[in-house]
C-alpha cells in the first residue's frame, strides 16, 4: 500500500531588511555600515535628517536674534521684527543646511566612489545635530532676556542707528551661554559630523584613501558655510 505523499507548504518569504536608522550611525558607525550594506542604495533615504536640523538650528538662532532686532526698533524707531522676520530667518538656515547636505554628498561621491554612498552616510550624519540644537534652545530660553541686551551706557554712546544697535546687541548675545553655545554647536558639531563619516567610509569603501578623500573634500567648504551662517554672532561688535 503507497503510502499518502506529505504535503508541502510554501515557507513564508523572509522579511526584507530594515535601513539603520540615523541615531545607530552616532552609536556605532560599525553597526550602521553592516544595516546599510543589506539594502539598497536609496540616496533620499535620510533627506529629512538635514531639514530637521536646519529646522531646529533656524528656531535656536532666530529665538537668540531676535533679542537683537526688537532692541534695536525699540531704541531707534523703525519697526520690530515680525513673524515674517522669523520664517526668514528659520528657513535660511534650513536652506543652509540643505546646501551643506548636498555639498557634503557631491565632495564626498567624488572622494569616496561609490560604494561609499556618501548621500545616505553624510544625510545620517545630521542626527548628531537635533539634540545639541535642543539644548541650545532651552539654554536661551531660561536665560533672562535682559542679558542679551547692552548696557545703558553703551546705548547712549550708540545713538538711534538701528543697525549700530542690532550690532551691539548681537555682539552682547555671544557672550551669553546661549550665544556662545550656538556658535560652538555649529562649528563643532559640523566638524563632528566628519569623525563619523570617516568611520563609516573606512569601512564601507575598505580603502583608507578613498574614506579620507571622502571626508576631507567635503570638511573646509562645509566649515565656511557654516560660519557665514553664525557670522552675525560671532563677528558683531
Amino acid at each position: 500500500m503507497a503510502s499518502p505523499r506529505k504535503s508541502s507548504k510554501n515557507s513564508p518569504p523572509a522579511p526584507l531588511p530594515e535601513p539603520p536608522t540615523p541615531a545607530t550611525l552616532l552609536v556605532s558607525p560599525g553597526s550602521f555600515v553592516a544595516q546599510l550594506n543589506e539594502v539598497d542604495l536609496v540616496w533620499w533615504r535620510y533627506i529629512w535628517v538635514p531639514v530637521v536640523a536646519g529646522l531646529l538650528g533656524g528656531v535656536a538662532y532666530t529665538l537668540l536674534v531676535r533679542h537683537a532686532a526688537a532692541f534695536a526698533a525699540a531704541n531707534s524707531g523703525v519697526a520690530g521684527p515680525n513673524f515674517a522676520t522669523s520664517a526668514v530667518n528659520t528657513l535660511g538656515t534650513t536652506f543652509l543646511s540643505v546646501f551643506i547636505f548636498v555639498l557634503m554628498w557631491g565632495f564626498g561621491r567624488v572622494g569616496a566612489g561609490f560604494r561609499g554612498r556618501a548621500a545616505e552616510v553624510y544625510g545620517a550624519s545630521f542626527a548628531l545635530m537635533p539634540p545639541l540644537y535642543l539644548l541650545v534652545i532651552v539654554v536661551t530660553a531660561l536665560t533672562p532676556a535682559a542679558a542679551f541686551l547692552p548696557d545703558a551706557a553703551r546705548v547712549s554712546a550708540l545713538g538711534s542707528d538701528p543697525r549700530l544697535l542690532e550690532r551691539a546687541a548681537l555682539a552682547q548675545t555671544f557672550q551669553t551661554s546661549a550665544g556662545f553655545a550656538l556658535v560652538v554647536v555649529t562649528l563643532l558639531g559640523t566638524a563632528a559630523q566628519f569623525g563619523l563619516v570617516y568611520a563609516a567610509f573606512r569601512r564601507l569603501t575598505e580603502r583608507p584613501i578613498q574614506a579620507v578623500m571622502g571626508t576631507l573634500l567635503p570638511l573646509l567648504p562645509a566649515l565656511a558655510i557654516q560660519l557665514i551662517g553664525v557670522s552675525p554672532l560671532l563677528f558683531a561688535r
